[in-house]
């Protein structure tokens, strides 16, 4: 029976995880060391507020029952670890796909649940070429930023010509003078 409590508990733990979570990945583990599982839950942990865990798919799938995670049912089939994303929904996403390609591993991303919405894996690849949300808020900076510096260069530029001249005819009366 502590073997089923047990389950029950970590059931609940993972419920609770998910309800909190933005997007949430079903990925496959296969072919992955400890190291290597070690690795991208740190790359999670430091830049992504994110976690990977790996369960058995019948403990996700009562997890998932009745959330609006249930949309990740149909992807849930052979070893699985699931990539949970708390805040950038995009960053766990671009970690797995960097450390997949600088590793050459063959792993995919089965599928994802975000807002409710499964994402199929041809849509979770859509999702991999989107900017991150730090980028997204460095190029919206950047393009709030521009025309402002515009402004400045024209509204200076006129009293920054009056000093050159100024400059300019004080030159001309020193030479004028020697």
């Amino acid at each position: 029976m502590g073997g089923l409590l047990q389950k029950k508990e970590t059931v609940a733990e993972l419920k609770k995880r998910l309800k909190d979570a933005a997007v949430a990945y079903v990925v496959d583990y296969r072919d992955l060391s400890v190291a290597e599982l070690t690795t991208i839950r740190r790359d999670f942990y430091k830049n992504a507020d994110a976690e990977l865990t790996v369960m058995k798919n019948t403990l996700l799938k009562r997890a998932i029952e009745g959330t609006d995670m249930a949309g990740m049912e149909p992807f849930l089939s052979g070893p699985t670890a699931l990539a949970i994303g708390r805040s950038d929904q995009v960053a766990p996403l671009k970690i797995l796909k960097k450390f997949f390609k600088d590793n050459k591993k063959t792993n995919a991303v089965r599928g994802a649940v975000m807002d409710g919405n499964a994402l199929a894996p041809a849509e979770v690849d859509a999702m991999a070429s989107l900017p991150s949300l730090e980028e997204l808020r460095g190029k919206l900076v950047g393009g709030i930023a521009s025309p402002l510096n515009g402004i400045v260069a024209a509204i200076s530029g006129p009293q920054r010509g009056l000093v050159n001249v100024l400059d300019q005819y004080a030159k001309q009366k020193q030479q004028q003078e020697s």
